[in-house]
């Protein structure tokens, strides 16, 4: 797409602009973060002593090196953190994920490694840069992935085997939990996937 270079400004817009989206159906970011392979806006998870979980990001990466452009990929992404305590309930969350994100992922999935020390999966739902011709095609895709992003809480909802209780939002106050903001954010939405 030779007339968006993603400068500041311009992703700025197109974070405004999607921002009251991203809260209607998933929820308040917990976190951005800016750095020479990406620029995000994420709502990040804990449970317990365990940390960081699992959380969704919107923004833009870069996956490859193109002329002009400081990020390659526009999209989001669900991580899961593999490392760290209770490596049992990890691998169910990665499970879970994994099992209803097949028809949700764009890319690959890879590993990921956090500054913190995390490790774990990445699930993309992500488009090179070039495939939009304009704004409006990248808001599209970006409330699609968004949308669909917020059918997963019905299942969340059901709780298996009790893998989401103790969950809550990364963010002070702590009390946000993930069950309750499941409830909250599917209510009306059709149980058919």
């Amino acid at each position: 797409m030779a007339i968006l270079e993603l400068e500041r400004d311009i992703r700025r817009k197109i974070f405004s602009g999607i921002k009251p989206v991203f809260k209607e159906k998933l929820g308040k970011y917990t976190h951005q973060r800016i750095s020479d392979e990406w620029h995000f806006y994420g709502l990040g998870f804990v449970r317990d002593d365990m940390t960081y979980v699992f959380g969704y990001n919107i923004g833009f990466f870069k996956k490859e090196i193109v002329p002009n452009l400081e990020y390659s990929h526009i999209g989001m992404n669900v991580l899961v953190r593999t490392n760290g305590l209770n490596p049992e309930i990890r691998n169910n969350y990665k499970i879970f994920f994994e099992e209803n994100l097949k028809d949700w992922v764009t890319a690959e999935t890879s590993n990921y490694t956090s500054f913190r020390g995390g490790i774990g999966i990445e699930y993309p739902r992500i488009k090179k840069v070039q495939e939009f011709n304009n704004y409006d095609e990248i808001f599209k895709f970006l409330n699609e992935g968004i949308s669909s992003l917020q059918k997963l809480y019905l299942l969340i909802s059901k709780n298996p085997d009790g893998i989401f209780s103790h969950v809550v939002r990364a963010a002070p106050p702590w009390h946000d939990t993930l069950l309750q903001m499941s409830i909250d954010y599917s209510s009306g939405l059709s149980e058919n996937l």
